[in-house]
């Protein structure tokens, strides 16, 4: 699908959430088959010996069987291939359970614990061959299709590399010790494994960078999409309720820490409640809490409880709780009324 040029907005949090249930995230295939590979490799260095122990053992046994011929003239072939099933488990099974574990975590670590299933619902204008056709012969497609040839060749050298040199002693191997023989395998996996993993690297390393480039290009939205989305978040109660909520809360919480600090709070004295602040630290009084109605009435309560002088001036309240902003110094205009107020409240303070 070509993109359209007027997005050229990011992604808002809300289109990519919507991105995700669709099953729409960043998948690098390639990097999740180098951290596999990796993962492999690690194993493979730290149970190579138990590996090659128990291999070591079981056809010695095989051999033994075949030696006596004991399980094809008794007819119990079942037990011989019961055995060799066994085997074959014991051999694999720890490499079936770290690639399980870790694909699980590459998942989890990338994109969280949230499963989707609307990819696996049925897309029938998928089934349209004018569109199958189309999807084929596409300039992805090609693009895809060159990678692929690329990162197989390059995967290809890293393997010669190794190989290439070991060559003649690989096609004499026959005549060496089996030890020599088993060292020798050994040390050529290992180099195998570590310049394929590095050059798995590489290429996970570009396409993902590319792949991330794309997913964002994609997710890309309009101007006009995110003013509507913005005004949908606007309108929905559910989210200015919540917004409300949040914004009672820290209210609340600024009435219960501040207050109890304030010199003075001026009311209306029901609907209306400023708490002033005003010492020596302060070159004018500051607005430390304020509030209408039910907050009106908590500054109030608190006020109460921590002592601090409650005045009743009702044109002043309102003015004061239209003027003046949380932790902000009071209008020059106002300073000779509220002057007169902290003069009576000291007066008071210094009669009692």
């Amino acid at each position: 699908m070509a993109h359209d040029p007027s997005r050229t907005e990011k992604a808002t949090p809300k289109r990519r959430e919507k991105a995700r249930e669709e099953g729409n995230i960043l998948r690098v295939q390639d990097l999740d088959s180098t951290l596999m590979f990796g993962a492999n490799l690690f194993l493979f260095i730290g149970v190579w010996g138990a590996t090659l122990t128990l291999m070591t053992q079981q056809v010695a046994y095989f051999f033994k069987c075949a030696g006596n011929g004991t399980h094809i003239l008794d007819g119990d072939l079942g037990k011989l291939g019961i055995d060799l099933l066994w085997i074959v488990l014991r051999i694999l099974l720890p490499y079936f359970a770290v690639n399980f574990l870790v694909a699980f975590a590459i998942q989890f670590v990338q994109h969280g614990f949230k499963p989707s299933f609307k990819p696996l619902q049925p897309k029938f204008k998928k089934l349209n061959p004018v569109n199958g056709f189309k999807r084929i012969f596409s300039m992805k497609s090609i693009v895809e299709l060159s990678k692929g040839l690329f990162k197989l060749l390059i995967i290809f050298w890293a393997a010669y590399v190794v190989i290439g040199p070991k060559m003649p002693v690989m096609m004499q191997s026959m005549r060496i010790s089996l030890n020599q023989g088993i060292a020798l395998m050994q040390e050529t996996l290992f180099q195998l494994y570590r310049n394929v993993l590095l050059a798995m690297l590489i290429i996970a390393t570009i396409d993902f960078l590319y792949q991330r480039y794309q997913y964002e290009k994609n997710l890309k939205m309009t101007k006009q999409e995110i003013k509507d989305e913005s005004k949908d978040a606007e309108g929905n109660p559910e989210i200015k309720g919540k917004q409300r909520s949040i914004m009672m809360q820290a209210a609340m919480r600024r009435i219960i820490t501040q207050v109890p600090k304030a010199t003075v709070v001026i009311t209306n004295p029901t609907h209306f409640a400023v708490a002033l602040k005003y010492d020596n630290s302060t070159p004018a009084p500051l607005c430390v809490a304020k509030g209408i109605d039910h907050m009106a009435l908590k500054i109030r309560e608190r006020a109460t409880v921590s002592g601090v002088p409650i005045i009743e001036n009702p044109p002043l309240a309102r003015l004061l709780y239209r003027s003046v902003d949380i932790d902000r110094p009071i209008p020059a205009d106002l300073y000779q009324a509220v002057a007169q107020i902290l003069a009576y409240v000291y007066k008071l303070k210094g009669a009692a």
